[in-house]
């Protein structure tokens, strides 16, 4: 292993260590990830820090360094009664505590070293320093970055949801409304599931403290309720056509208008919690719901002719629920960048 001398690196760093140390905090740092970190830490009556890169090795949530040939160096020395430094790793400098190890837990941190280089030996003299490092902290995601990752994963995740429930109704077409009305409710519910745990993975990165659970729930709630009035037209049709005009169309618009807010409602209520001012979602939500199923019927309805295969009606119906999906979530990501807090 080779360590660089404390001294030599005060007096006159070396181009190569120069040129190693900005490799490891750069984008290549990945190529020697696991092998090499950079050390720095001030000494007492000095006014540079000692910055110097170094072999380490993992031993759980610490680096454990192998300070070779003690006799020529001094800065394990440093160490001996802990002391501040920051480790250089994967890119990105660390707060990190030093210290020299004595007794088993140096015996166990010698043992992670010598696994993770089976070439090099430690004998019980070579001192042996361990550095806990403080965890990198996770940077909110925020403006684009945030708007176009909901973009691609949301779509993804409405996609192979939309993809359940038009597989039961395809299985179910011809089946009772005692089957066909649960197997429904069911499945919208677990498309409701697929989109929440995208959106949620996503929102995450914005709010860490978002529950995930909460936002599934809510999602695949509010979506098996919307298949429950969507399905009531189709289900109940000869009970609702004697209804009175003057009574019908109010209570169809007023079903429509729930199905649409459903979503944005029941999610709103766990990210207002989060969020304050969030209450747009809910009407932003209708909009790319009411945007999305008007593209899809558009595209799809004009496509499916009588008579057609079912592979060729199976191929439409997937052409039409990703453009649904892709709309809806482009909409969606315009509202999620505007979130008060998060640009």
């Amino acid at each position: 292993m080779a360590t660089v001398n404390e001294e030599r690196i005060r007096a006159k760093p070396g181009v190569a260590n120069r040129l190693l140390v900005r490799l490891l905090g750069s984008g290549l740092s990945r190529f020697v990830d696991g092998r090499l970190c950079v050390l720095r830490y001030r000494s007492a009556g000095s006014a540079n820090p000692v910055t110097f890169p170094v072999q380490y090795a993992r031993s759980g949530d610490q680096v454990v360094v192998v300070a070779a040939n003690p006799e020529r160096k001094r800065w394990w020395r440093h160490f001996r009664t802990g002391a501040d430094a920051e480790v250089l790793l994967d890119g990105h400098w660390r707060p990190a505590e030093g210290r020299l190890l004595d007794g088993p837990a140096r015996t166990t941190a010698a043992e992670d070293y010598a696994r993770a280089f089976p070439r090099v030996t430690v004998p019980p003299e070579t001192p042996v320093v361990v550095f806990t490092t403080a965890p990198r902290p996770r940077v909110p995601l925020r403006r684009r970055t945030l708007a176009w990752l909901w973009f691609f994963v949301v779509t993804i995740a409405e996609f192979v949801g939309f993809a359940i429930p038009a597989t039961a109704g395809a299985l179910t077409a011809d089946r009772p409304v005692a089957l066909t009305v649960p197997v429904m409710l069911l499945a919208g519910a677990l498309e409701g599931a697929a989109l929440g745990s995208g959106q949620a993975w996503v929102l995450r990165r914005a709010i860490p403290a978002l529950n995930r659970g909460h936002w599934v729930t809510a999602t695949a709630v509010a979506a098996a309720f919307a298949y429950l009035i969507g399905l009531a037209p189709s289900t109940w049709a000869s009970s609702l056509t004697g209804w009175p005009p003057l009574l019908l169309w109010p209570t169809v618009a007023a079903m429509g208008i729930a199905l649409l807010l459903s979503i944005g409602f029941a999610q709103w209520l766990v990210l207002r919690q989060h969020v304050a001012g969030s209450v747009f979602w809910i009407a932003t939500t209708a909009g790319a719901w009411l945007l999305g199923l008007a593209v899809f019927l558009g595209v799809a309805m004009p496509l499916w002719q009588p008579g057609q295969a079912v592979s060729t009606i199976v191929l439409i119906g997937a052409f039409g629920g990703f453009l649904m999906a892709a709309t809806t979530s482009a909409v969606t990501a315009v509202a999620v960048r505007r979130l008060p807090g998060l640009r």
